[in-house]
């Protein structure tokens, strides 16, 4: 296989075809017909990471349980996205998700327009409820709804004690703290 290099932001795009990702042994994202290779998380991303997935752990609903970086691959879509926290119900012992899952959560790096434009168009069209943005840069946490195929913001918070929902879930998060 040949394949052309596109650097985007700080990205490595490797047009490729599915069956291709499939096969390939690095491990990114896969989707406009590209292998996307990320840069390593950096440690402050990681620590965000963290810390609302302590959070969201304290108040799972039964069933529920919430991991780092699961890849996600709807049934019938031939892309693969990896959010960097993902709530979600399966007993399954495949190592890619493939259900709806309760919510996806990504942390602004240096992706930001495919963060904020590409995956919130995909995860809307592959049917997922909610979608938190956590942005360190700006410092805030935007959360958003699945209504009729399009994202609504239920709200944006930069500060202090606030009350993160999906669903029925509520997940009380200190901003300040988190983005700390």
């Amino acid at each position: 296989m040949t394949v052309a290099m596109h650097p985007t932001d700080d990205l490595r795009r490797i047009p490729m075809s599915w069956e291709d990702f499939l096969d390939h042994p690095e491990t990114g994202e896969y989707y406009g017909g590209c292998l996307v290779i990320m840069p390593p998380a950096t440690k402050k991303h990681q620590q965000i990471i963290k810390r609302l997935e302590r959070l969201v752990d304290a108040v799972l609903p039964a069933g529920a349980e919430a991991l780092q970086s699961l890849g996600w691959s709807p049934r019938g879509v031939q892309e693969h996205l990896i959010p960097d926290l993902t709530v979600f119900r399966d007993d399954s012992d495949d190592d890619v998700f493939a259900d709806v899952p309760l919510l996806v959560v990504e942390v602004l790096s240096t992706n930001r327009r495919d963060d904020l434009v590409g995956k919130v168009q995909r995860y809307a069209a592959w049917g997922a409820p909610s979608y938190w943005i956590v942005d360190p840069r700006d410092h805030e946490v935007t959360t958003m709804r699945l209504v009729d195929g399009f994202y609504l913001e239920t709200g944006r918070f930069a500060s202090g004690q606030v009350v993160l929902a999906y669903g029925d879930v509520e997940v009380p998060v200190d901003i300040d703290a988190l983005l700390a």
